[in-house]
C-alpha cells in the first residue's frame, strides 16, 4: 500500500492490481478510501477492484463513509472509459445498485471541483454513454439523471460549475474547470428530449480533463446509443473526422462512413461502417459493417435498416456541425487550420509537404499540434515514394489570443515560410534526416 501511494507513474497500477487480488481487510479498506490517479487503475482493473472490495454492498452501509462513496463514483468513472477494448461497466454485475445507492446519497458529497466532476461524468454516461445499456428498471435511469441534475443544480454546486479558477491556480484544476463549464447541462437536456427523444441525436462528448481519455462523437437512434451497443470496441470517432469532415451528409450517392473504431486500430479488432444514402424523402443507414460479435455479448445480432426523414435528417447533421461549444481554445484552433489546410492545401505543398493531422495533446491540451510530411519532389509532381521522408511536428501553445486570430497567424506564416524551418522533425529515420540536412532529434531511435 505504501508503494502504491508512493512509487512514481508507470508500475502504481500492477501494484493496485496486486492488492485488488488479497483477500485482506487492509487493502481493500485502503482501495476503498485512497483517491486513485487513473494512471493507477485502468477500466479492468476498476471493475475487478469493486468486486473484491464488494462495492455494491459497501455503498448501501447505513451510514456510508463519504470517501467512499466519491471512490464509487471514480470506479465507476474508470469502468466506463474508452481507453479499453469494451466498456467493464457493463461486464460489473453491481453497477446498477452503485449507481442507485451513489446518487440516492450524492447530496451529503462536499461540493469539490473533484465531486462535481465525478457526478459528471456518470451523468453523462447514463446520457448518452454505455452505462445508458444497464439492465435499468423502466424509468430508473432517467430519475437518476434527475436525481443528479437535482444536486449539481444546489446553489453550493451551482456556484462551483460557475466559478472562475484563480489566475495561480494548477492548470489541471483550471482544464477541469472549464471542462465543467463547458459541459454541465450536456446530460440534462429537457425532458422531452430524454422520454421523447428525436430519431437521431447527434452529440460530441469529452471527457474529464482529469482522466484523459477521448473525444468522440456520439448517435442517439430514438434514444439509445448506438456505438456502444452496436459495436462496443471503441469510442465513436472524432467530431473532426465525421462532422467538420461533412461525411455524415446524405447524397443520392451511397457513402460508406466508418463510424467508430476499435480501441486497439481497425486492423486489429475491426470498426464499425454503415452506408449514407439519401432515398427521396428519408436518409438511409444500412450495409452495416462490423466484427461478428460484440465483446460484452454472446452474439450479434443483425443491425436494422434505419430510415430518417430527410429534412430532420439534415437539420441534425447541420446543428451538430456547427456546434462547437464542445470545443476548448486550443482543439477550435486546430479545427480553424485544419480547414484553413482543406481550402488551401497548396499552404503545404509548395514547400513538397503533405499535411497529415491537427489536433491537441492528452498531457498538454492548451497546445494545438500540426503534423505534416516532407516528400521531396512533391510540389512538382516527381514525389520518390521509395526515396526519403521526414514528418514533422509544429507545436502553437495557446497565447491567450482567440482561435481565429491563431489559426489565421499559422496559415499565414505556413504561407510566407517555408513550415520545416520552425517545425521539428518527429518521424522518419536518421538516416533520412542525415540525407535530407536535418538535425534528428536527441534521445530518439533509429
Amino acid at each position: 500500500m505504501w508503494l502504491a501511494e508512493y512509487i512514481e507513474e508507470g508500475e502504481p497500477r500492477r501494484l493496485v492490481d496486486a492488492l485488488a487480488a488479497r483477500d485482506d481487510n487492509a487493502a481493500h479498506a485502503w482501495l476503498l478510501t485512497t483517491p486513485l490517479p487513473p494512471g493507477a487503475v485502468g477500466p479492468e482493473s476498476a471493475r475487478r477492484i469493486a468486486e473484491a472490495v464488494r462495492l455494491d454492498e459497501v455503498v448501501r452501509a447505513d451510514p456510508v463513509d463519504l470517501r467512499v462513496l466519491a471512490q464509487a463514483g471514480r470506479l465507476l468513472c474508470r469502468m466506463t472509459s474508452r481507453g479499453d477494448y469494451r466498456p467493464e461497466v457493463l461486464a460489473y454485475t453491481g453497477a446498477v445498485a452503485v449507481h442507485e445507492a451513489l446518487v440516492a446519497q450524492a447530496s451529503a458529497l462536499a461540493p469539490t471541483l473533484d465531486h462535481y466532476a465525478i457526478l459528471l461524468s456518470l451523468a453523462l454516461d447514463l446520457h448518452s454513454g454505455p452505462s445508458h445499456l444497464l439492465p435499468w428498471q423502466p424509468g430508473r435511469r432517467e430519475a437518476l439523471l434527475d436525481g443528479l441534475e437535482s444536486v449539481l443544480a444546489a446553489p453550493p454546486w451551482a456556484a462551483l460549475a460557475r466559478g472562475e479558477p484563480t489566475p495561480r491556480a494548477d492548470p489541471a484544476e483550471r482544464h477541469r474547470a472549464a471542462w465543467i463549464r463547458r459541459t454541465a447541462r450536456q446530460p440534462f437536456g429537457p425532458r422531452d428530449q430524454r422520454t421523447g427523444a428525436p430519431r437521431l441525436r447527434i452529440e460530441v462528448a469529452v471527457s474529464d480533463p482529469a482522466d484523459p481519455d477521448t473525444v468522440e462523437t456520439r448517435f442517439l437512434v430514438d434514444g439509445r446509443p448506438l456505438v456502444p451497443e452496436a459495436f462496443g470496441r471503441g469510442p465513436g470517432n472524432a467530431p473532426e473526422y465525421l462532422l467538420d469532415s461533412g461525411r455524415l451528409r446524405a447524397t443520392p450517392e451511397p457513402r460508406e462512413v466508418q463510424l467508430a473504431e476499435a480501441y486497439c486500430t481497425e486492423g486489429c479488432c475491426g470498426a464499425l461502417h454503415v452506408t449514407v444514402r439519401r432515398d427521396g424523402d428519408h436518409v438511409v443507414w444500412s450495409h452495416w459493417r462490423r466484427p461478428p460479435a460484440s465483446p460484452h455479448r454472446q452474439a450479434s445480432s443483425e443491425l436494422p435498416e434505419y430510415r430518417f426523414d430527410a429534412a430532420a435528417y439534415d437539420a441534425e447533421v447541420a446543428r451538430a456541425e456547427n456546434d462547437h461549444s464542445w470545443a476548448w481554445p486550443a482543439r477550435s484552433t486546430a479545427r480553424l487550420l485544419a480547414a484553413g489546410l482543406r481550402d488551401r492545401p497548396e499552404l503545404l505543398t509548395r514547400w513538397d509537404c503533405r499535411f497529415g493531422w491537427v489536433g491537441t495533446a492528452f498531457s498538454e491540451p492548451d497546445t494545438t499540434t500540426l503534423s505534416f510530411t516532407f516528400w521531396p519532389g512533391l510540389a512538382a509532381g516527381r514525389r520518390d515514394t521509395a526515396g526519403p521522408w521526414l514528418q514533422f511536428v509544429w507545436d502553437l501553445p495557446d497565447d491567450g489570443t482567440p482561435p481565429d486570430v491563431r489559426a489565421a497567424r499559422a496559415l499565414k506564416r505556413m504561407e510566407t515560410t517555408d513550415p520545416k524551418t520552425f517545425a521539428e522533425v518527429r518521424g522518419g529515420s536518421r538516416e533520412h534526416a542525415q540525407v535530407l540536412g536535418f538535425p534528428w532529434p536527441e534521445g530518439q531511435g533509429h
